[in-house]
């Protein structure tokens, strides 16, 4: 059974977020090192990690050959987190590691994304992967996923995040970034904010890195609607299923990891591969005008509405649910001016900003709450309105989210 084997790694979170590696690499070391078995593709970022990772994913998939993917958070199964060629993990390989490693777990102070990492590579290691995609938890430097010596690492979007834990400056959470550099391992960026390329420069000179910073003005977006978007880069045409002017970023840093490392996969293969790839929670469109995206962050909301507004010519009608450390001043700002009209609701979870802490907060208390998420989208999808919709800021309601627009999610491959 399942259920009791996620209770148990779930009540893990209790321990809360170790950084360090000791923890991972004793735990790793009772796991026989199934980390040094795999050859590893090594992502850390602010925004974009697990789009850049399952579009990665997708394109070495198509090309034949057997891919791990690690990404988290999770939106409906835990299973999500760990996939080959895009099928997650089956309840009994979970179930099957944690009882082997149980007494450990129980006697040591491993937390819940250390043990989730180490399940990861050892599925990968006992399924003799190709390559592994390995998506940082949090931060990088101090990750637990950081034990690996991949072939490549890359930097996407830098943005201010989880400032309790990885700073309160831009410069210092770009160093925790880039933590993952390994000494004469190449690294790719395509972040543009002059402070961050220069964090990320020194960072690569201290590794003797090859660093190669992508310059997104040589791509452009030809054609974004609500289901689709279409951008040149290099003078080749690509098609995602998939809206979000982000995407072309992302679909770029993949782009061009294949074409340094995997040579021989040509240019139609790869427009063959993002046709057939598609990631949830990101501008997902659940039904006629009404989107899903999970963007918490000033940077995320900001390219949301941006691209809705632009689609729609109208702002966008929008439902937030939050957890409780995003709030930040530029964040209000957003709501303030980026949204026709904004509606707050909210779960029951301790992570997630509860009607006390919007009726306190004078910016907030402003904006219409709706205790009841169900409730909540029934109001939004009733209004008359021409333009786009918008329920965004958290992975924790993709479920509920799911169950109410009827949405069979992730029956298999992705």
């Amino acid at each position: 059974m399942i259920n009791p084997t996620l209770e148990f790694l779930y009540k893990l979170h209790n321990r809360g977020i170790k950084l360090g590696l000791e923890n991972i690499e004793s735990f790793l070391n009772v796991c026989d090192n199934p980390h040094q078995k795999i050859k590893t593709i090594h992502l850390a970022g602010t925004n974009g990690k697990g789009s850049t990772a399952s579009i990665l994913a997708k394109i070495l998939q198509q090309h034949g050959l057997k891919v791990g993917l690690y990404t988290s958070p999770h939106l409906v199964r835990f299973n999500e987190r760990i996939r080959i060629n895009g099928s997650p993990i089956s309840d009994e390989k979970i179930v099957n590691f944690v009882n082997q490693h149980k007494k450990i777990i129980k006697d040591s102070s491993i937390t819940f994304f250390e043990t989730t990492t180490a399940l990861a590579f050892s599925y990968f290691a006992k399924n003799n992967v190709d390559i592994a995609i390995i998506e940082t938890g949090l931060g990088g430097r101090l990750d637990s996923t950081n034990v690996i010596s991949p072939i490549q690492t890359i930097i996407t979007e830098i943005d201010y995040d989880h400032t309790h834990i990885l700073g309160e400056s831009i410069e210092l959470i770009t160093s925790e970034k880039c933590g993952i550099f390994k000494k004469e391992i190449p690294a790719l960026t395509a972040n543009s904010n002059k402070e961050v390329i220069g964090i990320i420069e020194q960072h690569a000179k201290d590794k003797n890195c090859d660093l190669k910073k992508i310059d997104m003005n040589k791509s452009k977006i030809i054609k974004h609607n609500s289901r689709s978007l279409v951008f040149l880069y290099d003078n080749n045409e690509f098609h995602l299923p998939q809206a979000g002017s982000y995407q072309k970023d992302n679909a770029v840093l993949a782009i061009e990891t294949c074409q340094k490392h995997f040579n021989e996969i040509k240019i139609s293969d790869i427009q063959s591969a993002l046709k057939h790839w598609t990631w949830p929670g990101r501008m997902q469109l659940m039904e006629n005008n009404f989107f899903y995206d999970v963007a918490h962050n000033a940077s995320a909301v900001s390219k949301l509405t941006k691209d809705l507004s632009n689609i729609y010519n109208a702002k966008p009608i929008g439902l937030l649910v939050l957890k409780n450390d995003k709030i930040t001043d530029k964040f209000l700002t957003l709501l303030d001016n980026n949204f026709e009209k904004l509606i707050i609701s909210t779960i029951d979870s301790k992570d997630i900003l509860q009607e006390e802490d919007i009726i306190s907060n004078t910016k907030l208390k402003k904006f219409k709450f709706i205790n009841n998420l169900d409730d909540a989208l029934h109001e939004v999808r009733l209004i008359q309105y021409s333009g786009p919709k918008v329920v965004f800021g958290s992975h924790y309601i993709a479920s509920q989210l799911y169950k109410f627009f009827d949405f069979s999610f992730d029956n298999g491959t992705i």
